[in-house]
């Protein structure tokens, strides 16, 4: 038996937007600070807290050590410019050879 997994709360929200709203404007997340000041909160440790819990649940990861290395979990890394695929596996075996025709 699988559980639904509960909403977000408002706040979780509020922080979510301010997070997508830095990656768009910025190419990088906003600090614990930035956050604390657009959704409210005055304690950087509540605001650390919230983007715990958006972690823990595999809304946002890391790719650094500071929080303004968050990127969003939901979004299909980046893709390099220029580069194609040609279907699964973008026609090359697993070390990069393309198969024989």
């Amino acid at each position: 038996m699988s559980r639904e997994p509960r909403p977000l709360t408002v706040r979780q929200e509020a922080v979510m937007e301010v997070i997508r709203s830095s990656l768009a404007q910025r190419g990088q997340g906003p600090t614990v600070r930035e956050i604390g000041e657009r959704v409210g909160l005055s304690s950087t440790s509540s605001v650390a807290h919230q983007l715990g819990q958006l972690e823990a649940r595999g809304l946002i990861t890391r790719t650094g050590r500071g929080w303004t290395t968050c990127v969003l979990g939901e979004e299909p890394p980046a893709r390099r410019p220029g580069l194609r695929s040609r279907g699964p596996g973008g026609g090359v075996d697993g070390y990069g050879r393309r198969p024989a025709p």
